[in-house]
């Protein structure tokens, strides 16, 4: 009695064969889901970068806006308007006009 083993049953390689196959099948979901979450990664880096440019993009451009409003609050802006709009000059000026 020594001498004899027992061999394993049928139901048991079935059991493990399914377990495996199971195991396989989980293996492949997640990869095909790592696959679309890099895709999806991707595309939010590329999101980023251009939000960030847009972000710089808007920064320039409210610089610009704060130069603008500084510039027509200044009495330099002033003076131009007063003389070109309004034809104003300062007491002193000597004014030519054109002989019609």
């Amino acid at each position: 009695m020594a001498g004899r083993r027992k061999k394993p049953s049928t139901g048991n390689r079935r059991g493990m064969y399914a377990i495996a196959a199971i195991v396989m099948v989980l293996l492949l979901g997640l990869l095909v889901q790592s696959q679309s979450l890099r895709a999806q990664n991707a595309e939010y880096v590329e999101q980023i970068a251009e939000l960030e440019e847009q972000i710089q993009d808007e920064e320039v451009r409210a610089d610009e806006i704060d130069e603008l409003s500084e510039y027509l609050n200044s009495d330099e802006y002033v003076e131009k308007l007063a003389r070109e709009k309004l034809g104003l000059v300062y007491e002193d000026d000597v004014v030519y006009r054109a002989a019609e």
